[in-house]
């Protein structure tokens, strides 16, 4: 027979066991989690439209995920997604691991370039490489900066690592195998020429010269009808974030509450701040910034604050994204609803303003001197007002009330 102490004593080792056993898959999961990046609505497949994996502090990526799809091949749909990534110092450990349902990478260098016309500022992608298989016998594609890599004559050339440079931006785009990029002779439109960067040998991966690479960009893809899309899940290593230091490159926020660790010396120093600077701090020259998007998914009041969290001399400004438009840098030239630039006695910022769920808004954590550690958080959250009880309006809580509430006793809530 077993007495209610014993009962009670398995009971709680069993329970421990529990917590334990919990504790354990919680630790061996933060062992092997990396901080994994999803392509969010839609990672376009040329520069203009891509998704930047940015960040407000130097991360490494550990995956990619997304997905293509045949619906909307034929015309630049969603057969093709481009990712915007930094490499690292090291060249030699660049590496993305793609799909296995007969995909494409293609990887192209980032520049800027001023057209002589016009004087805008574009950007560009200039073809390195693209891979349909990583080795004979494989069936899926592998930028390795260590492996050797094939040229159009069939012969080894050194390895991919040779034709990257350290700590820059580079374009990696996913597509099927037969959707090859086209490049452009120009980089300002007025094309003189137009080429498909593509080859044949048994790897299926190649390198165009010093001389095609920057007198080319891409301009558009081959869409030929049933190419092969699909899901991605794709494993990342010795490439990191580039930092969010413009509005189109904003680092994306989710959940309430909600942190970004940041290091404003990361930040690029800002030449022309959409909107004519910060709004609440004139006097101040903008010495770098920081983007975020974030939808509170509340609606209520939410905070956006580095108070107590960082030594830096901040100020925080808040932009409503339009729904319909969805452009993020518009945003950015519109005045803000909300701006900050001194908590209390202290350099850091907070600002409150009513949030309503579904919004998404652009936060713009700009550094005024260079005073301080330029470390530190940034914290988000939205709290829901608390419902009413006063349900007739009159200011006060009653029997009156209490009489609605039971007239409506047995009926659907809300």
């Amino acid at each position: 027979m077993i007495t209610r102490a014993r009962r009670n004593l398995c009971t709680t080792q069993f329970r421990l066991s529990l917590a334990v056993l919990a504790a354990l898959v919680v630790l061996s999961q933060a062992a092997v989690a990396g901080p994994d990046f999803g392509e969010g609505p839609d990672a376009g497949g040329l520069p203009p439209t891509s998704k930047t994996i940015a960040a407000s502090a130097p991360r490494p990526i550990g995956k990619i995920s997304g997905s293509t799809s045949t619906a909307l091949l034929t015309g630049g749909g969603d057969g093709v997604d481009m990712f915007m990534v930094r490499t690292g110092t090291d060249v030699s450990q660049f590496k993305f691991v793609g799909p296995t349902w007969g995909a494409r990478l293609t990887l192209f260098k980032k520049e800027t370039v001023t057209c002589p016309t016009s004087g805008q500022t574009v950007i560009v992608g200039r073809p390195v490489c693209t891979v349909v298989k990583a080795a004979v016998g494989q069936s899926y594609p592998v930028l390795n900066g260590a492996a050797a890599v094939y040229s159009a004559s069939g012969g080894p050339t050194p390895p991919l690592s040779t034709y990257l440079v350290a700590d820059s931006d580079y374009f990696v785009a996913i597509s099927g195998s037969s959707n090859r990029p086209y490049c452009e002779l120009s980089d300002c439109g007025s094309s003189t020429g137009i080429d498909v960067f593509y080859g044949a040998d048994g790897y299926g991966q190649y390198v165009a010269s010093s001389t095609y690479r920057t007198s080319t960009r891409v301009s558009s893809w081959v869409d030929p009808v049933g190419e092969s899309t699909g899901a991605y899940a794709m494993d990342v290593v010795g490439t990191f974030t580039p930092p969010a230091s413009t509005c189109g490159e904003a680092e994306e926020v989710t959940g309430n509450p909600a942190e970004r660790t940041f290091d404003l010396d990361y930040s690029v120093v800002s030449v022309s701040v959409p909107g004519g600077g910060v709004s609440c701090a004139s006097g101040f020259e903008v010495r770098g910034q920081f983007y975020y998007t974030w939808s509170p998914q509340c609606s209520g009041t939410a905070e956006v604050t580095t108070c107590g969290l960082t030594g830096a001399d901040t100020a925080i400004e808040v932009f409503e994204v339009n729904a319909c438009s969805g452009d993020v840098c518009a945003a950015a030239d519109t005045a803000p609803v909300a701006c900050n630039d001194q908590c209390g006695t202290d350099n850091s910022s907070r600002v409150t303003f009513t949030a309503d769920s579904g919004t998404t808004y652009l936060v713009r954590l700009s550094r005024l001197t260079q005073y301080g550690s330029p470390t530190g958080t940034i914290r988000f959250s939205c709290s829901a007002p608390s419902p009413s009880a006063d349900l007739n309006g009159d200011g006060i809580v009653d029997g009156f009330d209490l009489a609605i509430v039971f007239s409506r006793w047995g009926t659907a809530g809300n």
